[in-house]
């Protein structure tokens, strides 16, 4: 089955609801207004909800039969995810505010994330700044686009040492406890987004990004982003040519700039991820 959705009219119902469920909230929260759901680091703020529950029911109209796996969504309801991909209809992948903490806590970067994953993978990608309505969009062979412009990764990057990314805790923790060091690498930061983090990757402002939680709608909507930008998603294990995909799970996703780039560092954090 043939799935085409017309890609601008999905960038501005983004940015619509974005524009009126996200922004309006942030620096306003009540207490009232945040939640923790697993631990306490782990938030849900009334944006996140009321963002999910309209972009839901605008892309679901949208494309006729299709469904949606929304975060909040899935969390209410832990067999969502199981039956979703075990079905043959198209869906939406919402994370209606990455960076939730970021955006709790009256900070920035948050962005929206959405994927539309079809035929046992991901079709389309938006990613989108609520704040600015800065939109970095992709579909699956036709490239990524930042502003209607395209962009591309720095695939002249191949060698750890010149690379600027992005570790999570987790790893840059593991990697001074494996190595006794993290001069691996040109620069390393962290968003606590990684939707902004897949954005910089793929207009080729940093050049790699790692993770340990493999939910699709933290994932789905910026490995096709790096992919279409001319980048490597892969997940990091021995069998280094296993690609990710959104209903597959692993220890650690590594996306990268280059081929060599992610060959490298796939050997300097498999150790960590193992």
């Amino acid at each position: 089955m043939v799935v085409k959705v017309d890609i601008e009219k999905v960038t501005g119902i983004i940015r619509d609801v974005s524009a009126e469920e996200i922004a309006p909230r942030f620096g306003q929260l009540a207490d009232e207004d945040i939640e923790a759901k697993t631990h306490a680091l782990d938030l849900v703020t009334i944006a996140d909800t009321e963002a999910e529950r309209v972009l839901t029911k605008r892309l679901t109209d949208l494309l006729p039969g299709s469904l949606a796996l929304g975060e909040e969504a899935a969390h209410a309801d832990p067999d969502l995810q199981e039956r979703i991909f075990a079905g043959d209809d198209p869906f939406w992948i919402i994370d209606p505010v990455d960076g939730t903490k970021n955006f709790a806590h009256n900070r920035q970067p948050f962005r929206c994330m959405v994927g539309l994953y079809a035929g046992g993978e991901t079709i389309a990608a938006w990613i989108i700044d609520p704040i600015d309505g800065t939109a970095t969009v992709a579909e699956k062979g036709s490239g990524t686009r930042y502003q209607d412009k395209s962009v591309s990764v720095r695939s002249q990057i191949t060698k750890p040492s010149d690379a600027k990314g992005f570790l999570i805790s987790y790893a840059r923790d593991r990697l001074v406890k494996q190595y006794g060091h993290m001069d691996f690498f040109d620069t390393v930061a962290h968003y606590s987004c990684c939707g902004a983090e897949y954005e910089e990757l793929a207009r080729g402002d940093f050049d790699f990004c790692a993770y340990r939680t493999l939910k699709p709608w933290d994932h789905a909507p910026g490995t096709l982003l790096v992919r279409e930008a001319g980048g490597y998603a892969r997940y990091i294990t021995k069998d280094w040519d296993n690609e990710y995909n959104a209903n597959a799970t692993a220890a650690g996703l590594l996306c990268a700039s280059s081929e060599e780039l992610w060959l490298e560092m796939n050997e300097i954090l498999l150790p960590l991820f193992s």
